[in-house]
């Protein structure tokens, strides 16, 4: 049973890796993250001292903005999450992309691939890739070679996507059935008939399993690329935007949100009620229900434990 998603919707989150959501935002939601986008913009460029045609992207950005944070439990999208990767779960990141168009002297090079001038001045995921494959992570035992699912994210289109080469998210259907290594002895090349140029309005949404390869491609329009992603994997995996979220944030958070943020709940102590001798990770092995409180909101909604699919 799900909460949030249609039939075909997991269809195709198996099938394909990803599902998207036409006109998800509201205009005033849009409007919103706009403003926020432009208000940290401001910050960014006086902290960093960029010029207005800067390229930069902004990790933990959720501490940045209320805007922002409302992402991470918008409760249109968090059905959907819980029926992708269930409830026992954190936020991994929260980046902002600004990338305005490409200056005339930039070229891109082969889409995927990253051999221009774009990649060599700092623009970043430009060659195909899984989220969560380096070297350095994936070196252990997996399944034929295939990446576990460990993360799904939520890709929030705030600027005009809708014609091609506006730097455009593009994927590979199907490809996080696929491994990692067979894209690394390819030379991080695809073949374009598999690959898919995403081309979305203002507003829209997708939920993506993140070991789907993708890249994003050259903005050569005339529009400044504004793109939000939200990341959400097991509590049990360390996020990689903080170590610990701010205690006022924390503070003043609802449980659901406490969860979210990677705190307990309850305000128990994380390694159980007998740490001095016995230390139990209360992220690894949860014995109180309060510290996920998603758990019984799922339950409301009529999912339990054979609700999700978590398919590789």
């Amino acid at each position: 049973m799900s909460i949030g998603m249609s039939q075909q919707q997991k269809a195709d989150f198996d099938e394909k890796g990803f599902i998207v959501l036409e006109d998800f935002l509201t205009k005033e939601e849009l409007n919103r993250l706009l403003a926020a986008i432009d208000e940290v913009a401001e910050e960014v460029r006086e902290v960093q001292g960029l010029g207005p045609d800067d390229p930069f992207a902004v990790r933990n950005a959720l501490s940045r903005h209320e805007a922002f944070l409302d992402l991470i439990d918008h409760p249109r999208i968090l059905p959907l999450v819980v029926d992708a990767i269930g409830w026992n779960i954190q936020i991994r990141t929260t980046h902002l992309d600004y990338r305005p168009p490409y200056p005339e002297s930039v070229q891109p090079g082969t889409l995927g691939v990253g051999d221009g001038a774009d990649q060599e001045v700092g623009y970043r995921n430009l060659s195909w890739h899984p989220d969560l494959a380096s070297d350095s992570l994936f070196m252990g035992p997996s399944l034929d070679g295939r990446l576990p699912f460990m993360e799904i994210k939520v890709f929030y289109v705030l600027s005009d996507l809708s014609e091609s080469q506006s730097g455009n998210l593009w994927m590979v259907p199907g490809s996080h059935l696929r491994s990692p290594n067979e894209l690394r002895e390819n030379g991080r090349q695809v073949d374009p008939s598999q690959a898919m140029e995403l081309r979305l309005k203002p507003g829209a949404a997708v939920v993506w399993r993140t070991a789907v390869w993708h890249c994003v491609g050259p903005n050569l329009s005339d529009r400044t690329r504004k793109i939000m992603h939200v990341g959400y994997h097991y509590r049990w995996l360390r996020p990689t935007d903080y170590i610990s979220q701010d205690p006022a944030l924390i503070e003043r958070s609802s449980p659901i949100r406490k969860q979210l943020l990677g705190a307990l709940a309850s305000g128990g102590d994380p390694l159980g009620e007998d740490s001095a001798l016995h230390p139990s990770s209360q992220y690894w092995l949860t014995k109180n229900n309060d510290d996920v409180p998603l758990r019984a909101w799922a339950a409301q909604r009529g999912v339990g434990r054979e609700g999700f699919f978590t398919a590789l």
